[in-house]
């Protein structure tokens, strides 16, 4: 038979894994990273949140809360569009995004035929030209999306300095969200006893708590990489 202290971690263990049986620290930085990011006036689609929510991965607070705070995130989203020319530039970066897209896998197929059929008439007349194209198209990629981001950044940055009340009550409800995604981390970390060095977060802003900063943001990394504390 089982002694009463057997018996006792037994129980335990079924609590602790009754508990974080669906957390996923993983997807919980990510969210994390996304939501903290509209406060910055970034708005990244979030609609792969919604599977997470539903599959329990987040967490009960965060799923109980999340449809009115994803209307909010979308309203918040919405008001870029008045701003002047920014959908315009939203378009263009889009094209050049596809145009890398298409750029990518030219470029792997002018490879693969170059080294399996480097003696058929069409692969040398074409080839080059497919080469140039996919190499400079995936170039003019790779700027446009950090020059054209860069412009949507600083109208955004500008529209939000002339219209400072614009966003503040949204942004404090998004505030809140995050915070109780960083204390769910908090207490998955503290049930499984996972170190936080593990499960370091990415967030533009500070003015959360239970947080220490790792590392600083840099010019490849535009965002505090933190840890949650106990």
């Amino acid at each position: 038979m089982l002694d009463e202290g057997t018996r006792k971690r037994g129980k335990d263990e079924k609590i602790q894994d009754r508990r974080v049986a669906k957390i996923d620290p993983t997807d919980i930085r990510k969210v994390i990273y996304a939501v903290d990011a509209y406060r910055s006036h970034v708005y990244y689609d979030l609609s792969w949140v919604i599977p997470l929510v539903e599959g329990g991965n987040l967490g009960r607070q965060f799923a109980e809360n999340w449809k009115d705070l994803q209307r909010k995130l979308i309203k918040m989203a919405s008001i870029t569009g008045n701003i002047p020319g920014l959908i315009r530039l939203a378009r263009l970066q889009n094209l050049f995004e596809a145009l890398y897209q298409i750029a990518v896998p030219v470029m792997f197929v002018t490879l693969f035929a170059g080294i399996f059929a480097p003696g058929l008439e069409i692969v040398r007349t074409v080839a080059p030209y497919a080469a140039v194209f996919g190499f400079s198209t995936m170039i003019i990629g790779l700027l446009s999306r950090f020059f054209i981001g860069q412009r949507i950044g600083k109208r955004v940055d500008a529209y939000f300095v002339q219209n400072p009340e614009a966003q503040k009550l949204r942004a404090l409800d998004v505030r809140d969200a995050v915070q109780g995604l960083i204390d769910e981390l908090r207490r998955y970390l503290s049930i499984t006893d996972e170190s936080p060095e593990k499960q370091l977060v990415g967030i533009a802003l500070l003015d959360y708590q239970n947080i220490e900063v790792v590392k600083k943001p840099r010019p490849w990394r535009k965002y505090y990489l933190v840890r949650v504390t106990p």
